[in-house]
């Protein structure tokens, strides 16, 4: 099978920074299933900035027809594509796109599923919701994670509380709660304050790997009080309140790639994620970020139950989500699909 591969080689098309998830969990491991040579890899964003929107739309025409894949595969950005494009390429193969925050994302996903013959989600209530509307184009296919760059190391702790990515209030917000409690929580992403580099991938699995505990905190809207009225100190964390469009979570990327490192995870909840993971003895949760230092202090202090949970999280990671098994699953559906 040959698969063309649509989407950004690096992390939101910057160049300086290391490669997006979608080149890290869906190129690569795609290479791994079908060789390198049955796999094309066009960077939109690359070519839409170097040569514009209509230029880069013909030479992803001109090079999906000379390589002649069976599927191409779309991870869309903002509205590089055209849709004409799509349409064309629907007449000499199966196009499909992978989507990744349908959950708030309706608008965007709605419009973009009457053109490609296939679309993905992660989400499991997502791909029921679209099953009751008669959607068959429709792929249950969860993140998963690159097993062969999210590994555990057996590094020894250096950081008692870590959180990766980006900044945002109510991040920021609940940071400030654990470190007035006392806790010592150090911080990795952008936009953060401070001396906050953009760190690599291969240092993001160190931490993992590094981290007594590793929080994984939701970045969507939060209206708790507590939160909102604290927003008001700080125009940052104001603006970031203002303009955050996600009003829905989903389980993410993270959640498989701490797990599979073998990191112990304090996660927010979710729907879906007890379908990936065994609340309390593969992953810890936490509901109310008021009572998180506490949670976090438990687990602080009864390392014997920090590790027994790490240590079955990471074996249910490796054994039943790994990127590649997800990637064949979907493929495979695509194929004998007869749309």
């Amino acid at each position: 099978m040959k698969i063309m591969t649509v989407l950004m080689q690096h992390d939101y098309g910057v160049l300086s920074r290391d490669a997006s998830f979608e080149y890290t969990n869906i190129h690569l491991p795609t290479i791994e299933l079908f060789g390198a040579e049955n796999v094309f890899h066009f960077d939109f964003y690359v070519q839409f900035k170097l040569a514009g929107k209509e230029a880069m739309n013909s030479q992803l025409i001109e090079e999906a027809k000379k390589f002649a894949p069976d599927i191409m595969l779309f991870c869309l950005f903002e509205n590089e594509i055209a849709e004409s494009t799509v349409q064309e390429l629907n007449t000499f193969t199966k196009t499909a796109v992978y989507f990744f925050d349908d959950p708030w994302r309706q608008k965007f996903v709605r419009h973009w599923i009457q053109y490609f013959r296939y679309f993905s989600t992660p989400d499991y209530y997502m791909y029921r919701q679209y099953q009751s509307e008669g959607l068959i184009q429709a792929v249950y296919s969860p993140f998963g994670y690159n097993q062969d760059i999210y590994k555990k190391k057996e590094l020894p702790i250096t950081y008692e509380v870590s959180f990766v990515g980006g900044f945002s209030s109510y991040r920021q917000w609940v940071v400030t709660l654990l470190r007035k409690a006392g806790l010592e929580v150090h911080v990795f992403g952008r936009g953060w304050d401070g001396d906050q580099k953009w760190i690599t991938t291969e240092e993001m699995v160190d931490i993992f790997n590094q981290s007594a505990v590793n929080l994984n905190l939701s970045n969507g809207v939060s209206y708790n009080l507590f939160h909102v009225l604290s927003s008001f100190t700080s125009p940052k964390a104001v603006k970031t309140l203002l303009m955050n469009r996600k009003i829905k979570e989903q389980v993410k990327g993270r959640h498989y790639e701490i797990c599979g490192c073998g990191g112990f995870q304090l996660s927010y909840f979710v729907p879906g994620l007890n379908l990936a993971f065994e609340i309390d003895k593969e992953i810890a949760v936490f509901e109310d970020p008021q009572l998180l230092a506490d949670q976090i202090k438990f687990f602080l202090r009864h390392d014997s139950l920090r590790k027994e949970i790490a240590e079955a999280g990471y074996q249910r990671a490796f054994r039943e989500h790994s990127a590649k098994q997800y990637l064949k699953n979907m493929f495979e559906k695509i194929s004998a699909g007869s749309l």
